[in-house]
């Protein structure tokens, strides 16, 4: 995702507001309309699907004071339009955790997960088209026995979550099942939503395949 021409805008600075949003109303602006969401085992995740999974899983709900703190912000030397970050999420697991049609009480932990990273691909317009999260860099960092992102948030509202191994026969074939029965909190997006100009068709857990 590299772009011909001089920058119109101050990517580290405008990477800065976007990671500094606290709800998914304060970051939907900065979405392109072809928006995809990767993670180690998670995506491609769409604009649409971002939105519903806020709708059904409710994680700021069960953790009202979620703070992501990012930090360390770069721009790839590569390409300008690229920007990295770290985040080392922490919060109170006070509010109960809605996945799909279970409800999870609280715990009432006092969570702190591993730190990843960030990354974040804008368009000449301004818009984000990607943005991928790592696995984590340290995993005997936080209180979540090495789970990061939502999956550390699920451990620390006293779910299990299981093998986060890309590869993992078990793994896909279990996010395969959940997908096919739909609902909220896909693990990818429904196949006629994702934009063309994604071309892997690896999906989840899957291995890579380009």
């Amino acid at each position: 995702m590299k772009y011909e021409g001089e920058l119109t805008f101050d990517v580290l600075q405008k990477t800065i507001d976007f990671a500094s949003g606290k709800t998914y109303e304060s970051r939907e602006p900065y979405y392109d309309d072809d928006y995809v969401f990767r993670g180690p085992i998670i995506g491609p995740i769409t604009q649409q699907e971002v939105k519903r999974t806020q709708k059904g899983f409710q994680i700021t709900d069960a953790y009202p004071d979620l703070e992501t703190r990012p930090f360390g912000f770069t721009i790839d030397p590569d390409n300008p339009y690229r920007c990295y970050y770290m985040e080392r999420w922490e919060g109170t697991n006070t509010g109960e955790l809605s996945i799909g049609p279970i409800t999870v009480p609280p715990t009432d932990n006092q969570v702190q997960l591993p730190t990843h990273i960030m990354s974040i691909n804008w368009t000449p317009e301004g818009k984000i088209m990607y943005a991928c999260l790592s696995s984590p860099l340290d995993r005997w960092e936080g209180t979540t026995n090495g789970a990061g992102a939502v999956f550390g948030l699920l451990v620390g509202g006293g779910v299990n979550g299981g093998s986060v191994s890309v590869g993992d026969t078990f793994l896909r074939l279990q996010q395969r099942f959940f997908h096919a029965i739909g609902g909220f909190g896909r693990n990818w997006s429904v196949e006629e939503e994702i934009p063309d100009w994604w071309k892997s068709t690896a999906r989840g857990a899957d291995p890579n395949d380009m």
